[in-house]
């Protein structure tokens, strides 16, 4: 009889604890989506153009190349209705006296008429950031993505990104 009315008890006890999970509080979120994809604001170690090297203070040297208008392939992911898809190339050179953790790296696009978003695509070789460290004196290229609202010629302004940290600053204009 003792049992039957610990597992009753433990039911209920139980039943009052998940009860109180996953509720919201009945305020609504004044975030707007611009606010959610907005870029940090914060200072880059450098700055410069498309195709052209830029090196942080650590020695290590990020080159993107101009971006080039394309057509996402069947599967890809990000690409929004209306706004222009840039691809461009990332190459980074490790100068520095230590690894690189490049896990991390997010690319932030901003046009004259709003922010970036990433394309992910297999098609076009556009998959992310790479997963393995970069060791002193190695370089690594990849392709990189993004839907872009504005018109070719407009602003653009990239902000390579890598543990949390703003690292350089590229502009340009949407191809």
């Amino acid at each position: 009889m003792k049992t039957k009315y610990l597992i009753t008890a433990i039911a209920v006890i139980s039943t009052l604890i998940l009860s109180g999970c996953g509720g919201g509080d009945s305020t609504k979120s004044t975030t707007s989506a611009e606010e959610l994809v907005a870029p940090p604001v914060q200072e880059v170690q450098a700055t410069g153009g498309f195709n052209s090297p830029v090196k942080i203070p650590s020695g290590v040297s990020f080159t993107l190349s101009a971006p080039a208008s394309f057509k996402p392939g069947k599967f890809a992911a990000g690409q929004l209705p209306g706004n222009r898809n840039q691809q461009f190339k990332v190459d980074i050179t490790n100068g520095s006296t230590a690894a690189v953790d490049l896990t991390t790296l997010i690319i932030i696009g901003t046009s004259s008429n709003g922010n970036c978003v990433d394309i992910f695509d297999g098609d076009n070789g556009m998959e992310g950031a790479p997963q393995e460290l970069l060791a002193v004196g190695k370089s690594i290229s990849f392709n990189w993505g993004l839907s872009c609202s504005g018109k070719t010629g407009e602003e653009l302004s990239l902000v390579l990104s890598n543990e949390g940290e703003a690292i350089i600053k590229v502009t340009g204009k949407v191809a």
